[in-house]
């Protein structure tokens, strides 16, 4: 009942090229199967590490699997929101989340023909660069998070008040310091208890 193949390194070898060979084919039918304008699209970057020598991509960076002192090998992965992968991106080690942005807001609008896009990201995917770049591009939205040092900055300034979360726990805020944008402050209880507890 139990069948094993022995498969020589030349054979994987080969049949990875010929899956780089049709890589971006591959990815515009999964892309054609599967999403349309509106469709959610899921992105992140992870690493692996390397024990090989000769892989130019090969770099030392952060490891996301903690094997500290080796090269490691960055690889971003999309999927549609059912988690099926449509599309995979291989870069050097150390390469950061947020520069991987814009190469994959471009596959999304030219491989996969998708003209509205919101990028949902955290702040190590958003930046500020990021988000300027964003705003330069057409039918492109972005939602994130503001770093801890803006909301004391807006509580400070009094943009943001406790007392908007008597009533309810969300608040929409309107500020000259983001221009056309739409904040949306959020009262965590929970996380209001664990920084107490803390304190």
């Amino acid at each position: 009942e139990l069948g094993i193949a022995e498969v020589g390194v030349n054979e994987v070898y080969a049949a990875m090229d010929w899956l780089v060979s049709r890589q971006e084919r591959i990815e515009k039918k999964l892309a054609g199967r599967h999403l349309a304008e509106n469709s959610v699209l899921y992105y992140d970057l992870s690493s692996s590490y390397y024990e090989g020598l000769h892989c130019s991509l090969a770099q030392y960076g952060y490891s996301r699997d903690g094997k500290r002192g080796l090269p490691i090998i960055e690889y971003g992965v999309m999927t549609d929101r059912c988690g099926r992968p449509l599309a995979i991106s291989v870069y050097e080690g150390g390469t950061s989340d947020c520069e991987t942005v814009a190469d994959q807001l471009d596959r999304v609008r030219k491989t996969f023909g998708l003209d509205r896009i919101v990028f949902v990201g955290d702040r190590g995917m958003l930046t500020e660069t990021q988000i300027d770049l964003i705003r330069t591009q057409q039918g492109i939205g972005w939602v994130s998070a503001l770093r801890a040092t803006a909301i004391q900055k807006l509580a400070c300034s009094g943009a943001v008040q406790m007392s908007l979360f008597d009533q309810r726990n969300l608040a929409e805020i309107t500020t000259p310091e983001y221009p056309g944008e739409r904040l949306v402050a959020c009262y965590n209880p929970l996380l209001a208890d664990d920084r107490k507890h803390t304190r």
